[in-house]
C-alpha cells in the first residue's frame, strides 16, 4: 500500500489557513506531540527515519486523517 506523503510544512500551512492564525511549525509540533501521546499512531524514530529517507518529514494520508479528527479541522486537503 503506498500513500501519500504529506510534509509537516504543508500541514503546517493547511491548519494554518483553517484556523485562520499564524501558529508555525512550534505550534504544529506541539498538536502533533499530543496527537502522537494520545494515538501512538507514529513515533519520533519514525519521524527521523522518514527525514533521513526521503530529507522530510511527513505523514501519510491516513496518519493524517487521524491528525486532523485530533486537531478537528479538515488537514486531509488544501
Amino acid at each position: 500500500m503506498n500513500e501519500e506523503k504529506i510534509a509537516l510544512t504543508t500541514l503546517c500551512a493547511r491548519l494554518e489557513r483553517a484556523i485562520h492564525a499564524d501558529i508555525g511549525m512550534q505550534g504544529l509540533k506541539t498538536l502533533l506531540y499530543g496527537w502522537k501521546c494520545k494515538y501512538g499512531r507514529v513515533t519520533n524514530a519514525q519521524l527521523q527515519m522518514r527525514r533521513n529517507a526521503c530529507g522530510f518529514i511527513y505523514l501519510t494520508s491516513s496518519e493524517v486523517e487521524s491528525f486532523s479528527a485530533y486537531a478537528g479541522y479538515d488537514l486531509t486537503q488544501d
